[in-house]
């Protein structure tokens, strides 16, 4: 599924009326029908609905929609923010002619009419915002901006059309004035507004209708949501062995953190690679030993607790020898003079590399980084989180939250690496240009430990599925592991330990999926 942009989406929806022949009203009537059984789905049993209105054309949608609850029985009232008819869009002002014939209730509101809207929404069970479409650009004005306080004070329950109004459709910041929204329908496809946060948390629950938009203007938007239609799942053969999985290799643990490479491990096995093996300093193997029982374990030199100074040549020896599909690195590995050395030689692996946590602290480190990833015949996955990425890019931490998809993109391409940057939202960016959003997980998983279970996942996949389709099947079941959790543990006693014994069940889920498309509408982030 895509993800757009306002410019995007009126691209799409003009031509789609002007080049594919479908009149402007038609989509507006599929917009408005569609919507109106969301909104009779969950609030069959209220009587009272106000639909507030723009003079654009998602005040016509709002006006459709109150057409069809009028038709339910419902009782309607509109209010449109305009003091002339002669001011709003054609579609607008005829779906408000046509229901003032169905002896539907219509108010021109303006600043000094504003009590008979405050006295409307106060009465009302439902609150239908179609004040501003996707084209709006914050910050709201005027008696419109009162119009919005109204609603968010007053109103018990509120639906937005397409998208909260006073949001902006094309990033998670928000500013001014907005709506406060309790469900929102959006038309075609979602936009960036609905999965970024802190926008997305005003939207509550996103349904995606479809209109008839025609996909064929669409193409060159490289921009998805990461569902279950377009990720793969890894298969086993009866005629196989454990050599057919994949053999993947995890390198990582110093002193006080041997968890982190024991959990990547682990992940990496229920993710479903034939055999995993855990290289740590040597005096961290009893601790591995004790924990690890599928896992095998590869002790190299150490230095009180870390990586010493041969353990870089005595990995590269053990890759040449062994029979290793993939390398994840850097969980609990800390940062020396070692370590540096050590990733910097695993840059020379003719492996799929997947680098996390320390393994990028260490990379950053290493002289014309850039350029040696650029010079890699293998795939490279980078997994940082945002401050990780601060440090690869330079840039602070507040310009990568408010654009992470721009600059995960531009990197990927400059280095010819997979990016997985990591926040409430995961992104993917892949180096030729595709990016993919990630809107399954939640706030049980912000603790200790998760970046490296989707670490020892990654490193499976990737091989099992190759580096793209094995990044995003990997992310994708990552959060929904995440997800399942959620549905029995609470989220403030969520483990990352959690996530790896959800890894079955979330495959189970997917194996079994079958998609349901009801009445042409489906929920956000809705398996």
């Amino acid at each position: 599924m895509r993800v757009l942009k306002a410019k995007e989406m009126a691209f799409a929806d003009e031509n789609t009326i002007k080049l594919t022949g479908i009149p402007s009203l038609v989509l507006m009537e599929n917009a408005g029908r569609t919507a109106s059984e969301i909104v009779l789905k969950h609030y069959l049993d209220k009587n009272n609905f106000v639909v507030v209105a723009g003079s654009g054309n998602n005040g016509g949608d709002g006006i459709v929609i109150a057409r069809y609850l009028l038709r339910k029985g419902k009782n309607v009232k509109v209010f449109i923010l305009s003091d002339s008819k002669s001011k709003l869009s054609e579609d607008n002002r005829k779906n408000l002619e046509i229901f003032e014939s169905f002896g539907g209730s219509v108010l021109l509101t303006s600043k000094e009419k504003l009590a008979k809207l405050r006295n409307a929404v106060k009465e009302a069970d439902v609150v239908i915002d179609a004040i501003f479409g996707t084209g709006f650009n914050p910050p709201v004005k005027g008696y419109r901006e009162k119009a919005l306080e109204i609603i968010n004070r007053y109103a018990k329950a509120v639906v937005s059309v397409d998208i909260p109004s006073g949001l902006s459709t094309d990033t998670g910041k928000v500013e001014g004035t907005f709506v406060k929204a309790d469900l929102t329908v959006t038309f075609a496809y979602p936009k960036l507004a609905h999965i970024l946060y802190p926008a997305c948390e005003y939207c509550g629950d996103v349904y995606v209708i479809d209109i008839s938009i025609d996909n064929n203007y669409l193409k060159e938007i490289k921009r998805f949501i990461l569902t279950p239609e377009n990720i793969k799942i890894p298969e086993r053969k009866k005629n196989s062995h454990k050599y057919t999985y994949g053999h993947t290799l995890i390198i990582g643990g110093s002193a006080g953190k041997t968890g982190a490479v024991i959990m990547a491990s682990k992940a990496s096995t229920a993710a479903g690679s034939g055999l995993t093996t855990a290289v740590i300093p040597a005096s961290l193997d009893p601790i591995l030993e004790n924990v690890l029982i599928e896992e095998m374990t590869i002790p190299v030199d150490d230095k009180n607790g870390f990586f010493g100074k041969k353990a870089g040549k005595e990995i590269l020896e053990i890759i040449k020898k062994g029979k290793f599909t993939s390398v994840v690195a850097g969980m609990g590995m800390s940062v020396t003079e070692n370590t540096i050395s050590l990733v910097e030689n695993l840059l020379k692996v003719r492996l799929p590399l997947v680098l996390d946590a320390d393994g990028i602290n260490n990379l950053v480190l290493i002289d014309d980084f850039k350029k040696k990833l650029l010079k890699r015949k293998y795939p490279t996955v980078l997994t940082p989180h945002v401050g990780e990425m601060s440090r690869l890019t330079g840039l602070s931490t507040k310009e990568i939250s408010d654009n992470m998809e721009d600059i995960a993109k531009e990197f990927a391409k400059e280095t010819n690496t997979y990016i997985v940057l990591k926040s409430s939202r995961t992104v993917i960016a892949t180096p030729e240009g595709e990016v993919f959003y990630s809107v399954r997980g939640n706030e049980g998983m912000a603790t200790a430990g998760t970046g490296d279970v989707l670490a020892g996942i990654l490193g499976t996949l990737i091989y099992r599925l190759g580096v793209k389709e094995g990044v995003k099947t990997g992310v994708f079941l990552h959060g929904l592991s995440g997800d399942l959790a959620k549905e029995d543990i609470d989220v403030e006693s969520m483990k990352a330990t959690d996530l790896i014994r959800y890894i079955p069940k979330a495959y189970q889920f997917l194996k079994n999926y079958k998609p349901v498309f009801t009445n042409f509408y489906r929920k956000l982030g809705e398996v």
